[in-house]
């Protein structure tokens, strides 16, 4: 019998988001192909993490309290020195890092140890737009002070990679992965049930976060330009999925346009991606994104989307096949987009044919383990 394959998976916080669902299905997909391996979880504050992986009998899952996302001299050093300990003791065969704290105390507790295999998930550079030039300057900084430490990165976005490669990292270390997911489950009650909206009228719809870097206001800027077009026959009715810090200025926003009954904010849904199945168009538009979960999730419904041409969103969507593609800031040419496709059935149905060929050809969670299992050397496991 072959020896086990012991692996660390380490990330930032346990709390849900993008780059969590993906190490979820990551860990578990290894698993669940019933490969010889032993895997350790470390995450910081949170409590998705901690109850999905209940009861883990593929190893010790540790929750550290103190390791959060800002910077906290005394607290690194300690998740550090715990790290290193843990690398030690363990004698792992690789070190699996994700998101930007965790794995650079990661990847120097672990090279430190001398464990013989680091690898680091990119799920998004730190220095990417909509943060200060003084912050990127330091991210910067520090990300190619720390690129020589891991054996290989592994990339969600093509658009981080090349920036990367500038940045000084070797081409030799970098693979690339995007992410996948799993089908969303059809909701039992869906948009069209709750709210009541006639079948006649069509849904956009966006689920994201209430948040500056999600950019909220613009969706609905943009949903109230394509309503003042559009006032019969296809007029859309357009529902924001989500809460977060922006929620009031939403909802002010909304109440100052007198369009309440044809723009609509749900809160938080848990789930949220089932409510694609009653979307005639998804739409994203965020100012930085790598490889956002939230369209691959909309094409495995076949959902076409409208989304900004920033990060690694043109390698999620192709221009003018599973959806269309805005410059970023464009606020005319993203409605004119959505009229386009709202006023043409029959382009919808052939996006919506496209976009679910290219989620099973690229997007299943399937294929993304696959590729780590074959970076990882565990195929034969």
């Amino acid at each position: 019998m072959s020896t086990k394959v012991r692996i660390l998976e380490i990330i930032t916080l346990g709390e849900i988001g993008g780059a969590q669902n993906v190490f979820a299905d990551l860990v578990q997909g290894i698993t669940e192909y019933g490969r010889n391996v032993e895997i350790d979880i470390v995450f910081g504050k949170g409590d998705y993490l901690k109850e999905i992986f209940a009861g883990w009998p593929f190893g010790e899952v540790i929750q550290i309290p103190f390791m959060a996302r800002n910077l906290n001299l005394s607290a690194d050093l300690k998740v550090l020195f715990f790290l290193k300990r843990l690398c030690k003791e363990r004698k792992y065969d690789i070190v699996h890092c994700h998101s930007s704290k965790a794995s650079f105390l990661a990847r120097v507790a672990a090279r430190w140890a001398g464990v013989p295999r680091i690898c680091m998930t990119v799920h998004g550079l730190p220095f990417h737009q909509g943060i200060s030039p003084v912050e990127s300057a330091v991210y910067r900084a520090v990300e190619k002070l720390a690129f020589p430490l891991a054996s290989e990165y592994i990339f969600v976005s093509r658009a981080d990679i090349k920036e990367a490669l500038e940045l000084g990292l070797h081409e030799n270390k970098v693979k690339f992965i995007p992410n996948g997911r799993p089908i969303p489950k059809k909701p039992m009650q869906g948009l069209r049930q709750k709210y009541g909206i006639p079948r006649e009228r069509p849904i956009v719809c966006m689920a994201a976060r209430l948040s500056p870097v999600k950019n909220p206001m613009f969706f609905l800027r943009v949903a109230k330009r394509v309503l003042l077009k559009i006032q019969e026959g296809c007029k859309p009715v357009f529902i924001l999925i989500g809460d977060g810090p922006m929620m009031q200025q939403c909802l002010d926003f909304v109440k100052g346009t007198g369009l309440e009954r044809d723009i609509l904010l749900t809160g938080e849904i848990k789930e949220a991606a089932a409510h694609f199945w009653d979307a005639d168009v998804g739409v994203l538009t965020s100012e930085y994104e790598a490889c956002p979960l939230v369209l691959i999730e909309a094409m495995a419904t076949g959902t076409p989307v409208v989304a900004p041409d920033v990060g690694g969103i043109s390698g999620i969507v192709q221009k003018d096949r599973t959806g269309f593609l805005y410059p970023a800031g464009n606020e005319e040419e993203a409605a004119a987009c959505l009229i386009k496709l709202l006023k043409d059935e029959k382009l919808r149905r052939e996006m919506k044919k496209a976009a679910l060929q290219r989620y099973y050809a690229e997007f299943t969670v399937q294929k993304m383990i696959e590729g780590y299992m074959s970076i990882f050397d565990l195929t034969g496991a």
